[in-house]
């Protein structure tokens, strides 16, 4: 049986995949859609009413016999459900009435939160053990980063997330660059990749290393499977960054939205994949893409 650690985080999965299919529903809809993942995971303390026992209002399992500290997470993952603006009071028969309190409905922002596939940013451990299965060789830095940036979303702190994981995907472009400019034969393109890394000089150095990727995939030098989508989610690391040095820290700006965050949080093993694995073969094809002779 599931092992009863009772927390936020540990719920939050078991509340998406039970209420994916709800739309307007009451509290008692909730709790069962969600007692019956947790039954399905066998936790321990979730036990169905015996066929043919008395029940009131719908209930289908045995509340009383849970453990109090899984009562009271069923509850604040109700309203951690509406904090966070997935679920909201149906509206009323008339303006002149208050909303309907005892009914609710899944928003817009609920519906994709509900039918997202990615690990939760709210569930860390998880969505770090997802992310070392899709990159095992995982670079300690940027593991660092990732786990600051999973930390202050979780603390509702958006500025200083956007901020660590524009560092993490800093760090891989970095990374990527200098694969692409060990690959590279052409002196000229040398010097130019080398500047722009030395100068730091991010929109010219993603621009660069991009476009060379962009020939070798056009000249089929580089495996479909690798290659596939690699513009999109090089795109994705750059929009970190973008966020991190735009709107982040630019005084002029007043928001990072939880939302650009979560989404940033959550292509971030894709493109961070797409990018080792692009780093993995070495890139040295590129060598042939840019018109220059082959090195040792």
């Amino acid at each position: 049986m599931a092992k009863n650690t009772f927390t936020l985080t540990w719920i939050l999965p078991y509340v998406r995949q039970g209420l994916k299919q709800t739309d307007n529903f009451e509290f008692r809809t909730y709790a069962n859609a969600l007692f019956t993942e947790l039954e399905k995971a066998n936790t321990l303390g979730v036990v169905r009413l015996p066929q043919g026992s008395p029940s009131s209002g719908g209930q289908i399992f045995d509340y009383q016999a849970m453990p109090r500290d899984l009562r009271n997470l069923v509850t604040e993952a109700f309203f951690h459900l509406f904090h966070k603006g997935y679920i909201a009071p149906a509206a009323p028969d008339s303006y002149l009435n208050q909303p309907t309190l005892g009914t609710f409905r899944v928003t817009q922002r609920g519906r994709a939160w509900l039918q997202g596939k990615e690990p939760l940013p709210e569930d860390a451990e998880q969505y770090l053990k997802f992310l070392r299965e899709r990159v095992p060789a995982l670079d300690p830095i940027i593991e660092q980063y990732v786990k600051e940036a999973l930390t202050a979303f979780d603390r509702d702190a958006y500025f200083a997330s956007a901020v660590m994981l524009g560092a993490a995907s800093e760090k891989e472009l970095y990374l990527l660059a200098e694969a692409v400019f060990l690959a590279l034969r052409d002196a000229g393109k040398q010097t130019k990749l080398r500047g722009l890394l030395d100068r730091r000089k991010l929109l010219g150095l993603f621009k660069m290393v991009r476009d060379e990727i962009r020939q070798a995939v056009a000249a089929k030098l580089i495996p479909n499977a690798v290659s596939e989508s690699s513009t999109t989610h090089l795109m994705s690391l750059y929009e970190a960054i973008r966020v991190q040095r735009n709107d982040a820290v630019h005084p002029m700006n007043a928001v990072v939205s939880e939302d650009s965050v979560r989404q940033l949080l959550q292509s971030f093993p894709y493109a961070l994949s797409k990018s080792e694995d692009l780093r993995g073969i070495g890139l040295k094809n590129i060598q042939a893409a840019s018109g220059a002779s082959p090195g040792p």
